[in-house]
């Protein structure tokens, strides 16, 4: 019972569990949405303990990397916390021949973010000294939680979906604007380099890239009078410079994107936000309108990930009846 109402309570509101529990497990004396909350909270701190007793598991394919797809998302604070929202950190860590792990935690608890995926690389067969590959949307914050955890340089690689979408914001700001008047002989860098930066990025060339970048923004500086006269240019170049300073800023996490996704290896952090919609976004925003402290947070956070990856039923818990 106790696993159920641990389970249903991170599932649903607690009052909904509660209706639940009431429909289906009728007893003398009708469930309280206080006591699967308690509830909640027990579980959550048996499941933690019963992680970090873990001994290491090694794993048969300890030559090949492991890799953590590392997001994070933001929760509605209650209302005596220092902000409307805290961020939440969560994933997935993948190993060759292992079902893939999940992780979430939150922040100003007993146990750390970097805690959090320290234990999730454990269960997947980590040993300090193997080779850790981190995707993420560039991130400094996370990318420092992975750092922390392994103790050791891990492999940087910027999620393509992030860089995708930055690109496909100029593309179709530049797209609106090359029919404009005499724009497109102006502006003649940005009509050549625009449709090549893509492919530059795509096969790893983030230096032509960035050259090509620093060639558009000068140009532009040189029609300061156009930006004045169309905002939609002004806008262009705010995008471009954005651009420049992510590239700055990532250079050594952009790869050869191209070679990567024809030997079928990862390019995105997709697995993460597939963790965040199921972690933090099904139970925690979108159309719920609860808000959290960070502990209450973190502890449903963790039943949540012991259910998605089916370790709550083989979890050994010592709860009281």
């Amino acid at each position: 019972l106790e696993r159920i109402q641990a389970e249903l309570g991170s599932r649903l509101s607690f009052r909904e569990a509660v209706r639940v529990l009431n429909l289906f497990v009728p007893a003398a004396r009708p469930h309280n949405h206080r006591t699967v909350s308690n509830r909640l909270a027990k579980v959550a701190d048996q499941i933690e303990k019963w992680d970090a007793a873990s001994p290491y598991r090694i794993s048969r394919a300890s030559d090949s990397a492991i890799s953590i797809f590392i997001d994070g998302a933001y929760i509605r604070a209650v209302p005596r916390y220092q902000g409307r929202h805290f961020e939440i950190a969560m994933g997935r860590v993948v190993s060759p021949g292992r079902l893939p792990r999940q992780f979430a935690a939150a922040p100003n608890v007993a146990t750390g973010k970097h805690d959090a995926v320290r234990v999730a690389l454990r269960a997947q067969g980590w040993m300090p000294g193997r080779d850790v590959t981190v995707f993420s949307d560039g991130d400094v914050g996370l990318q420092g939680i992975v750092l922390t955890a392994t103790r050791q340089p891990v492999t940087q690689i910027l999620d393509w979906f992030h860089l995708s979408m930055r690109l496909r914001h100029i593309e179709q700001a530049w797209e609106g604007l090359r029919h404009i008047g005499d724009l497109n002989i102006y502006l003649r860098d940005i009509t050549v380099h625009v449709p090549r930066l893509r492919h530059l990025l795509w096969n790893g060339y983030v230096d032509k890239a960035t050259q090509a970048v620093n060639n558009m923004l000068y140009q532009l500086k040189q029609q300061v009078r156009l930006q004045d006269i169309n905002h939609k240019l002004k806008r262009l170049s705010v995008l471009i410079s954005n651009l420049r300073s992510y590239l700055i800023q990532n250079t050594r996490s952009i790869v050869d994107y191209c070679r990567r996704y024809r030997s079928g290896q990862p390019i995105s952090s997709s697995p993460a936000e597939s963790a965040a919609n199921s972690l933090v976004n099904a139970r925690m925003n979108k159309k719920r309108q609860m808000r959290w402290s960070p502990v209450g947070a973190h502890r449903g956070l963790q039943v949540r990930a012991a259910v998605a990856d089916g370790r709550l039923k083989q979890a050994k818990l010592a709860l009281a009846a």
